[in-house]
């Protein structure tokens, strides 16, 4: 028989992946950084950060029209537009911000 007062305690499981969109996994692909994707599009590597926020978090920004197509453009299509916005399955559970 196992003494329960002797076994170490379990580890938290990790949280759930938050769904992000798609530039943030490019990013990671590529091993680039959020300063080096800055002075590809012209912005600032915090406004690079925030776009790359998970789509539930209420700091996340939006990229406007033009850096959307610049993404386009530095990702070779990857990342098209249609990958800022959260997944449809998020939206009908009430999870997307």
């Amino acid at each position: 028989m196992t003494d329960v007062a002797h076994m170490p305690a379990r580890a938290a499981a990790p949280p759930p992946p938050q769904p992000r969109p798609a530039f943030y996994g490019w990013l990671k692909l590529v091993r680039q950084t959020d300063t080096w994707a800055a002075e590809q599009l012209g912005c600032s590597a915090e406004y690079v950060r925030l776009i790359c926020l998970p789509f539930c978090d209420a700091k996340r920004r939006d990229p406007s029209g033009k850096l959307v197509r610049r993404v386009v453009r530095l990702t070779a299509g990857a990342c098209g537009p249609e990958t800022w916005h959260p997944p449809v399955a998020e939206i009908l559970k009430g999870e997307a911000a």
